[in-house]
């Protein structure tokens, strides 16, 4: 092994030990390895990289415009921009019993085992001929087959690139038959084919790269439920993988990536504040509580989460919730989310003040949390909050959990009992008050894990050089 092996597999290990460690357990996000086939960065249905296209079943109007040949060249349909664009092939007719095809090899003639195929519908011709159902075969044998199924993929009408990750499969020549498209029986087309090895996940760095890659997809599924639960719109293209050509294209594609740095946003309401998800106008709800006071519905536990504190100055507002009677963890309210949703809770808001003597506000609450039932739980404690005897809303910061109900367990109320035969923490038996209970989510949005995901995915390009490094080494 030369001092440049020596060097490179040193970067690799060091990569790894790195990796081996990296947040990807990070609250509760864990990949699923089982279930990721990480994919090379070459294009080898690319022309530029040795792929051809070996057959087409027609070319519309027979006009080499529209050949076959377009699909591999790198380029798509701009109309902006026609003469470095590429019109995509386009069949010379279509129906749905003879289906159109077209078959694509590889450097050599070469056997790959390949794990990705990228489709872009977008072509010159209306987007009712572009492609939508299209049939993956595969053969080893011969450009004329036996060909067998690897995959089916639907292909939605949007001009844009659409990655497919199959079961890892071997083959030297693959097929796309289109079994249907937006709607024409005139042609069915399509822009531009990729398609991606591979890579082993039987040695250490293949490994680690699918661990990776894995953390990175739960990411993206995170960001998009983010985005989907307050509201946010969400790009077609999840990833933004990149297709480069050849390993010095991607090289310089990493560099450029490293500079660049995107900016995040809070997750919020349109109004700008962040979504208080207990409360009632956002489908928070009182599941659960011990007591009210003099059973009188106006001191209902309703009036914690009704966005209205009680006003000790003009006397009005919401007078909020009271108990009835009052002994150190024998009152509570238990409070649950929109749509009975577990929810993941970072901090919580707390204001005392009540049209109760302050005597009777609650100083101490134990916050419990449930994944089970509103009044049986089971309940695992999660945070005390000492609350001031203050008429002002008191945030307190907890460690993130799940929970789909939180309960108030309030084991203190006034500012203490100083008889020395009385309770320390009961002011008064009478009852324990609060004014109001916010709760909110960690405040990150969709847009905040952009930058955590663009770092993952410049180590993952990293890796993935590596590995296309050593493969090339190996074939030297």
């Amino acid at each position: 092994m030369n001092i440049q092996q020596k060097m490179k597999r040193s970067k690799t290990a060091l990569l790894m030990l790195t990796l081996s460690g990296v947040a990807l357990n990070t609250s509760g996000v864990q990949a699923q390895n089982s279930r990721v086939f990480p994919t090379d960065l070459t294009n080898v249905a690319a022309a530029a990289n040795g792929g051809r296209i070996l057959a087409s079943s027609s070319t519309f109007n027979d006009d080499k415009a529209f050949d076959a040949a377009n699909l591999i060249d790198g380029k798509t349909y701009s109309a902006s921009n026609i003469a470095e664009s590429s019109n995509g092939w386009v069949s010379n007719k279509y129906d749905s019993v003879a289906m159109e095809s077209v078959v694509i090899g590889f450097a050599d003639n070469a056997q790959k085992r390949i794990g990705k195929i990228v489709l872009n519908p977008d072509t010159s011709v209306s987007p009712e001929r572009w492609a939508k159902d299209v049939e993956v075969q595969v053969s080893t044998t011969s450009a004329q087959g036996p060909f067998r199924v690897a995959s089916q993929l639907t292909v939605k009408r949007a001009d844009e690139p659409q990655e497919f990750l199959i079961l890892p499969v071997d083959a030297r020549f693959v097929k796309l038959v289109f079994r249907s498209n937006w709607g024409s029986d005139r042609a069915v087309a399509l822009g531009e084919v990729e398609i991606y090895e591979s890579i082993r996940t039987d040695n250490a760095v293949g490994q680690v790269i699918a661990r990776l890659e894995g953390a990175i997809n739960d990411l993206k599924r995170f960001k998009a439920i983010q985005n989907e639960l307050n509201g946010a719109t969400t790009s077609t293209q999840v990833s933004a993988q990149m297709s480069p050509m050849n390993v010095e294209t991607l090289k310089l594609a990493a560099t450029e990536t490293a500079k660049t740095d995107t900016s995040s946003t809070r997750t919020t309401e349109a109004n700008g504040r962040a979504v208080n998800i207990a409360a009632a106008s956002n489908g928070g709800r009182v599941a659960d509580v011990s007591s009210t006071f003099n059973n009188d519905a106006t001191f209902g536990a309703s009036n914690l989460i009704d966005g209205q504190n009680f006003n000790l100055t003009s006397g009005e507002g919401s007078v909020g919730w009271a108990s009835e009677g009052f002994s150190s963890g024998k009152q509570s309210v238990t409070i649950g989310f929109k749509d009975d949703r577990t929810r993941l809770v970072s901090k919580i808001v707390i204001n005392p003040v009540s049209k109760q003597n302050s005597l009777r506000w609650g100083t101490r609450v134990e916050v419990q949390a449930t994944n089970g039932s509103a009044s049986d739980g089971p309940f695992r404690t999660i945070t005390t909050l000492n609350i001031r005897l203050e008429a002002v809303n008191q945030d307190f910061e907890v460690r993130p959990f799940e929970a789909k109900y939180v309960r108030f367990v309030f084991t203190a109320n006034g500012p203490g009992n100083p008889l020395p035969q009385g309770d320390p923490n009961v002011s008064s038996d009478r009852a324990v008050s609060l004014g109001e209970i916010e709760i909110y989510e960690p405040s990150l949005s969709g847009s905040d894990l952009d930058p955590l995901i663009g770092r993952f995915n410049q180590v993952l390009l990293d890796l993935k050089l590596l590995a296309a490094e050593d493969k090339i080494g190996n074939a030297e």
